[in-house]
């Protein structure tokens, strides 16, 4: 998955599935982690990975606070932290905090690359987390991390289910970054919010399926087609085919997963590189139960003249709705 939709996916909910999480997912999460920067190399980080079916697994659910009883549902739990004595020293500064955050952010991002849910929690006790699992009184825990596939928000209990409800906000970027110096915002150009997504479910047929069993990948850009003509029909108000004057100038697909005929897609789509007559969709043909993504893929679209045969200029009113998926408003 491409960074920024990384970035844009990412949610501590709470809602798990009873789904295993696959060991070479957790492997991959570690191996991100490991390959995070540290000052001057000391990678002082560490992380106890803790499976359902671990001898310490009932200790480590004691030790969160009540808050987080949710997390016990989590296939996994990750502790992480770092070894203070491991870490770089510089004047007064102590990295081995700056090395544990950077690692963590690396596991947890490799984490919903992969399709998975993962929460980074504080709430914890550090004494029973430590007797549980014999924890070295140089290693400095930081966040009991739960890994798993999303489960359904209804079977959490009602407090827990509105702080997943909650809209997602953030400080705007000149409150957190200045230029060029203290207290002078960031003079930022970019959307404050991330793009719209819209959604909507596919109908698998088994004509789409080919002798291996799943569905044959030439069928996926009619996938996407279908995406796209649900898009303008749903959001631009399209009733006709004629209602429709863009054509597809280009189109990619990278196939992760192959799609069967029992699974269950929805197509994500949101809209990036609005021009004067054209426009990019950025597509997940994904699980909507536990989040696999089986396809990612991008088309552009060109507002197209058949009359004359040439691009146009993109309708005032079609150009707005555009932009307003584009930037998130």
């Amino acid at each position: 998955m491409e960074f920024h939709r990384l970035v844009a996916a990412r949610r501590s909910l709470r809602a798990y599935s009873s789904r295993p999480v696959e060991p070479e997912k957790v492997e991959r999460m570690l191996e991100a982690a490991r390959w995070s920067p540290s000052c001057g190399n000391r990678q002082s980080w560490r992380f106890v990975v803790v499976g359902r079916d671990a001898p310490t697994r009932g200790a480590v659910e004691e030790a969160l606070d009540a808050g987080n009883a949710w997390a016990r549902r989590a296939p996994v739990l990750i502790v992480a932290g770092a070894g203070r004595r491991d870490g770089a020293v510089v004047e007064s500064r102590e990295y081995y905090l700056v090395d544990a955050g950077t690692s963590l952010m690396s596991l947890i991002y490799r984490g919903v690359d992969q399709g998975l849910l993962v929460h980074p929690m504080a709430g914890w006790k550090e004494a029973p987390l430590r007797a549980a699992l014999g924890l070295p009184d140089a290693f400095a825990p930081m966040a009991v991390v739960a890994v798993g596939y999303a489960g359904k928000p209804e079977e959490l209990d009602e407090a827990t289910r509105r702080k997943d409800e909650r809209p997602r906000v953030r400080k705007p970027l000149g409150e957190i970054a200045y230029s060029p110096m203290w207290e002078e915002p960031y003079a930022g150009t970019l959307p404050s919010s991330p793009a719209k997504v819209f959604e909507t479910d596919l109908q698998l047929r088994f004509g789409d399926t080919d002798a291996m069993g799943h569905v044959n990948n030439a069928k996926i850009v009619t996938y996407l087609e279908t995406g796209r003509v649900r898009f303008f029909s749903e959001v631009l108000g399209a009733r006709r085919v004629e209602d429709i004057r863009f054509i597809l100038a280009e189109v990619s697909c990278r196939y992760r997963i192959p799609i069967l005929l029992h699974d269950r897609v929805r197509v994500r789509m949101r809209i990036s590189d609005v021009s004067r007559s054209s426009f990019r969709f950025h597509y997940e043909l994904a699980d909507p139960g536990d989040g696999r993504v089986f396809v990612e893929a991008e088309t552009v679209q060109v507002m197209y003249d058949y009359a004359t045969g040439r691009p146009v200029p993109i309708d005032a009113r079609v150009l707005a709705a555009v932009r307003d998926y584009a930037s998130g408003g």
